[in-house]
């Protein structure tokens, strides 16, 4: 992994610093676009309209927004990073948050209007590198800093670290249709404390197809592997790596007044640790889901979602002490899409969700389902993101039949130019385990600053304050970490 990081590196390096810069100037006057090409005009509420131009390139790629799947077992789809549960989440663009909402909103409304402002400096904002019909964008970030836990354990210490973190994605330049790829790393290392280096990693590609003006069908394939939280009730020590595989695929189809999406998907969660005990964690969950909801535009679009899931174990049972995880289950919700223009968009749903597992052993896993993601934008120069998560985990602890984790995060971003822009966040998660008495609460706060030295370069810096609680002993610990460094584009 450590040899495919930094091949992954060097890549992007060489694509920031290779060739000229293609970079956008700044444009007269700041609005809130991630694209300083569109010529603008004020209207009436004093928000600026934007002309779209042939070839635009987002900054970030929208393969990493949610998605359609219900059985993941992490926490928020389209999470910033604040509410994760892992032990090495980073905090991912703000502009994920947005790209996520705009996939959720129905096929049949605009989505989020070009004006929001994305997050970033618009002075650096990248071209790109065109590859025929495509658009190659890469991006690299290297920071140092210093960390009171470099651990994130009840017995870390004190400590300086570097971060080198890649960023590539390759978007389509086509009339119809769309497909974006994504690749995603990061390395921590702790130069006096080389057993707690980090590694991080993420990849996804997404196709949309769009087949007539009414349907359309996407399809969604990801890779992701991050390691663990030390002190978790499931780690007991162990260096773990979480591997978490995912594909779905959906059809959208609107008919009159209502839009439907049928989806199909396969979540796969492989664990993978230093210890000699083979996980008996690994498992697959497969889905099947029916989505119904208005196509009559406004400000509040209402929908219901069903559907099947089914877990399934790789490990056998051999004995009768051995407990029999597999589960057959369904999942109902329902919610509303909100389009209220450009200052707000999102959708929020509740439902409750069932697993029944077939061990009599082991009770039911089940539990209300809260989901959530939006984006208010009171400004053109600010964007506040809001959004709640709630997944089913897997576990092989004794009489446990898994674990429940509701998350939420809440960012503000605000350009004071479109060379410098500021960043504030909060995050939580809260995960219980059924059958036992294990409770674990992580709370996560984060600030920064970003600001465009040249069009193909930016210094960035940030401080995040990290709280973990465990009803276990020994699990509590908290973390404070500063950073400062450069990111390239191109």
């Amino acid at each position: 992994m450590t040899r495919f990081l930094t091949c992954i590196i060097c890549f992007a390096l060489s694509l920031a610093l290779a060739e000229p810069s293609f970079a956008q100037t700044a444009v007269p006057g700041l609005r809130g676009s991630d694209d300083p090409r569109r010529v603008n005009a004020a209207d009436d509420d004093g928000r600026e309209e934007a002309e779209t131009p042939a070839g635009v390139n987002p900054t970030q790629s929208n393969v990493f927004a949610l998605r359609p799947s219900v059985n993941i077992a992490e926490e928020e789809d389209g999470s910033t990073g604040l509410g994760a549960v892992g032990r090495v989440q980073p905090v991912r663009p703000f502009s994920d948050r947005i790209t996520a909402v705009t996939r959720a909103v129905p096929l049949a409304q605009g989505g989020i209007d070009d004006t929001v402002f994305g997050g970033d400096t618009t002075f650096d904002a990248p071209d790109g590198i065109r590859l025929g019909s495509f658009i190659l964008t890469p991006q690299l970030t290297v920071t140092a800093g210093y960390t009171d836990n470099t651990s994130r354990s009840a017995t870390g210490g004190p400590g300086s670290l570097y971060r080198i973190a890649p960023d590539i994605s390759l978007t389509s330049d086509w009339v119809r249709h769309q497909f974006d790829a994504s690749l995603r790393g990061s390395y921590i290392g702790y130069p006096g404390n080389p057993d707690d280096d980090d590694i991080f990693g993420s990849a996804a590609a997404g196709l949309r197809l769009d087949i007539t003006e009414a349907t359309r069908v996407d399809a969604d394939i990801s890779y992701g592997i991050s390691r663990e939280e030390d002190g978790s009730a499931e780690s007991l020590g162990n260096d773990t790596f979480i591997h978490e595989g995912n594909i779905d695929l959906g059809v959208t189809r609107n008919v009159g007044l209502l839009a439907a999406t049928a989806a199909v998907g396969a979540d796969r969660r492989v664990y993978d640790s230093d210890s000699t005990i083979e996980s008996g964690r690994d498992n697959t969950v497969y889905s099947a889901s029916l989505r119904l909801g208005s196509n009559a535009g406004g400000l509040l679009t209402p929908f219901a979602q069903g559907s099947l899931l089914f877990r399934r174990f790789d490990q056998t049972c051999s004995d009768s002490i051995c407990e029999i995880r597999d589960a057959d289950g369904y999942e109902l919700r329902g919610g509303l899409a909100i389009a209220a223009g450009p200052k707000l968009v999102g959708e929020v749903s509740a439902g409750w969700r069932l697993e029944d597992i077939e061990d009599s052993r082991l009770q039911n896993l089940s539990g209300l389902v809260i989901d959530g993601s939006l984006v208010w934008s009171p400004s053109r120069l600010t964007t506040v993101t809001a959004g709640i998560g709630t997944s089913f985990d897997a576990t092989d602890i004794d009489n446990a039949s898994g674990s429940i984790i509701y998350s939420g995060d809440l960012r503000l971003a605000h350009a004071f130019s479109d060379r410098w822009v500021g960043e504030a966040g909060l995050g939580y998660s809260y995960r219980t385990y059924e059958g036992v008495s294990i409770e674990e609460n992580t709370l996560t706060g984060f600030g920064g600053m970003t600001y465009a030295l040249t069009q193909n370069v930016a210094l960035t810096a940030n401080y995040i304050h990290r709280r973990f609680e465990s009803s276990q002993d020994g699990g509590d610990y908290t973390e404070n970490a500063i950073e400062a460094g450069l990111r390239f584009r191109h």
